[in-house]
């Protein structure tokens, strides 16, 4: 076992697990506390909500979850580096669909020039044009 860092949101945990050439395997603790999903007979659940899993799913290995397979299964991208020990999990493409469709953006804040912080709630029922640069 190695220490794990885990991404999901805005949150990164520090966990017991293991990497290979091609997933991260976490105990069903390490999960519960890195991403707030348990593994129950209903499924996988946080709080009172609960998706399905079938055997066979590639979830459990030897009774430790499958990371690439958690994520699969909540329909979630997974990138991680095992050299570095990180896994991060990103947001479902259908819930940024879901914004683009309503033209929402999620709140940010970022430096003026000055390197002064500037929210978008600064602007709230104004329109707002976001440029961004890099140098590369």
């Amino acid at each position: 076992m190695a220490r794990i860092v885990v991404v999901d949101r805005d949150a990164a945990n520090e966990v017991d697990g293991e990497t290979t050439a091609t997933t991260v395997v976490l105990t069903r603790e390490a999960l519960e506390s890195a991403t707030g999903w348990e593994l129950r007979a209903e499924g996988l659940c946080r709080g009172d909500v609960c998706v399905p899993r079938r055997d066979g799913d590639g979830l459990l290995v030897d009774d430790r979850i499958d990371l690439a397979a958690f994520a699969a299964l909540l329909h979630r991208p997974l990138a991680y580096d095992a050299d570095a020990g990180i896994a991060v999990l990103a947001d479902a493409p259908d819930d940024h669909a879901a914004a683009f469709d309503a033209r929402t953006a999620p709140p940010w804040t970022l430096p003026d020039l000055d390197g002064n912080a500037v929210s978008s709630a600064a602007f709230t029922g104004r329109k707002k044009l976001l440029v961004a640069w890099a140098s590369w």
